[in-house]
């Protein structure tokens, strides 16, 4: 395996860590766009996980202890809406990626407000977890 400096693949897939209070499965299979929304340490764009890299398990490991729900998108749909995904591997996460038209300082651009609304209501193809199960 690489160091995940690589470029990502249309066909990879990508994980985005989804908090429990973003995802309702009851009333509806997409996430919110709140799950895309950046937050302010995302100066260069939302995190998400390289499949190459990483299970689905493994990009729900938090500091928390919470539990999470994991969006799986593909980077291909992504850059055929007008968003990219570029590597930024970080000291012990080769597969750490981000997705730069989305950074705290765009957050409430129309642009921004489109793109995690295209995110949570097209572009994601499924919502596993939560992880860990939940009790």
């Amino acid at each position: 395996m690489s160091d995940g400096t690589e470029p990502i693949a249309d066909d990879e897939l990508l994980y985005r860590r989804v908090p429990e209070a973003w995802f309702d499965r009851k009333t509806d299979a997409r996430p919110s766009p709140l799950a895309f929304k950046p937050r302010e340490g995302d100066v260069t764009g939302i995190s998400v996980s390289r499949g190459k890299y990483k299970t689905p398990e493994q990009a729900a490991v938090n500091q928390s202890g919470k539990s999470y729900y994991v969006a799986v998108l593909r980077a291909g749909d992504l850059r055929t809406c007008g968003m990219d995904v570029v590597a930024r591997p970080q000291e012990g996460d080769p597969g750490h990626a981000e997705i730069p038209e989305l950074t705290f300082a765009s957050r409430q651009t129309p642009t921004a407000k489109g793109f995690q609304l295209l995110l949570a209501e097209r572009l994601c193809r499924e919502v596993l977890g939560p992880f860990p199960e939940a009790s």
